[in-house]
């Protein structure tokens, strides 16, 4: 639901910044860059301690997209958010092969399928 959130408010900041309404395209982008946040804090510290290559790799992924919505934000740029849509939406794809592979049923944790890599 988060990456669903996300992806939503950047999709409406794009239409915001297309419109002029810099106000609303701020603050679209503000919400979208705190579900962000929210997943990078939601990683396992543990994991991330131990140097867990997905924590890892999925902590960088965060906060480079985080980055790219706070220069899109300052820049009033398009393109950097198209590209964070892009990947929220991948990984949106990935965890839900996960939980299907699972029987739809289970929380997925730190085991990705063997054919989804996510390097930084």
């Amino acid at each position: 639901m988060l990456y669903q959130g996300a992806i939503r408010f950047m999709k409406k900041a794009i239409l915001n910044l297309e419109q002029k309404d810099m106000e609303g395209k701020g603050n679209a982008l503000i919400r979208a860059q705190d579900i962000i946040l929210e997943l990078t804090y939601a990683l396992d510290q543990e994991s991330l301690d131990r140097g867990d290559e997905l924590a890892l790799n999925l902590q960088r992924l965060y906060l480079y997209s985080y980055r790219r919505l706070v220069h899109a934000n300052v820049r009033m740029e398009v393109e950097p958010i198209q590209e964070v849509i892009g990947l929220m939406g991948e990984l949106l794809e990935a965890w839900e092969q996960i939980l299907q592979s699972e029987g739809g049923g289970a929380t997925a944790t730190a085991s990705m399928s063997p054919g989804l890599a996510i390097t930084g």
